[in-house]
């Protein structure tokens, strides 16, 4: 039986480099943070309660940004920490469900509150409302565009690199900090329609129900974003065009069969590989042959592959 072994390989499962998603982020995070503070200050000396609110719930989004990028930053300062088996590329999908967890959750406790505002309505201030919520949406709209122009960079950027390879793997931490964003653009959307028929026409009512109607989408996007990340800090098996490639060179070995395989993802576009093979005749592929038919593909890292030899096919 041979095992491989390869104690001078890198062990950075290719989380060194700094993104342009980590640079944007950590720019939407300074915008959030700042109006944040001017909204509470403003809110606090003017005695405005909606502004106020408005400040504070925009504390939470900055949060989650601060966390999306200081998680870039953990991520590269620890990839090539030995201690870490398998790299340090799941600090961000920790970051990510973390940070989608608790955008979950205060989408509960807004959708418990609008329920309470329709079932007990209170003194609902429209005009002034309106004003602050129009404002936070342009900040929105600036951060959004932040996000999603660093997002279609690095996807262009990995299907440029990986288009004869594999699949491409979506930047979960990325994700998270657009849906904190994008979350904050439904709400301010609905709010404003809301408002607008409660100033214009005293439809007070109208208010919570859109707000109710917002939450829901959330909480689905939310759920999603979750199972995903999950599924990757569970080490789901992959089974998509990269796996199949795989199987099929190391298929295609004379006389041999696969009789173990693992697949999984440990980081932004980075997979590792635990196989066995049984080989019959007398020319048994070595591992680090059986390693080389792989060597082309970019994202796979560490592959460790088992061969053993059987008399009978």
């Amino acid at each position: 039986m041979f095992a491989a072994s390869h104690p001078a390989h890198p062990h950075d499962f290719g989380q060194t480099g700094t993104r342009r998603a980590e640079r944007r982020t950590r720019l939407a995070a300074l915008i959030t943070f700042v109006t944040m503070l001017g909204e509470v200050a403003c809110g606090w000396l003017t005695g405005s309660m909606a502004l106020l609110a408005d400040g504070i719930h925009m504390a939470g989004h900055a949060l989650a940004l601060g966390l999306a990028a200081l998680s870039y930053a953990l991520v590269r300062r620890y990839a090539l920490d030995r201690r870490l088996s398998f790299g340090s590329g799941k600090i961000g999908d920790l970051a990510a469900y973390s940070s989608t967890l608790f955008l979950a959750l205060s989408t509960v406790f807004l959708a418990g509150e609008s329920l309470h505002r329709l079932l007990a309505p209170q003194p609902l201030y429209a005009r002034e409302a309106f004003i602050v919520t129009a404002l936070g949406l342009v900040i929105n709209l600036i951060c959004a565009g932040l996000l999603h122009e660093g997002h279609a960079h690095e996807h262009a950027g990995h299907a440029h690199a990986h288009e004869h390879h594999h699949d491409h793997a979506p930047d979960s931490n990325l994700r998270a900090a657009f849906l904190h964003i994008l979350a904050d653009l439904v709400t301010s959307l609905a709010a404003l329609l809301g408002l607008a028929a409660a100033w214009l026409w005293q439809w007070n009512w109208l208010d919570p129900v859109i707000a109710l109607a917002a939450c829901v989408l959330i909480l689905r996007w939310s759920v999603t974003l979750m199972r995903q990340t999950a599924a990757v800090l569970l080490d789901r098996q992959e089974h998509g065009a990269l796996a199949a490639q795989i199987q099929a060179r190391l298929a295609a070995l004379p006389d041999c069969v696969i009789t173990d395989f693992h697949l999984w993802r440990v980081g932004q576009n980075a997979w590792t590989l635990v196989a066995a093979l049984r080989c019959a005749g007398e020319a048994v592929p070595t591992p680090d042959e059986c390693r080389a038919l792989l060597a082309d593909l970019p994202g796979l890292h560490h592959p460790i592959i088992e061969v053993s030899r059987s008399e009978a096919h």
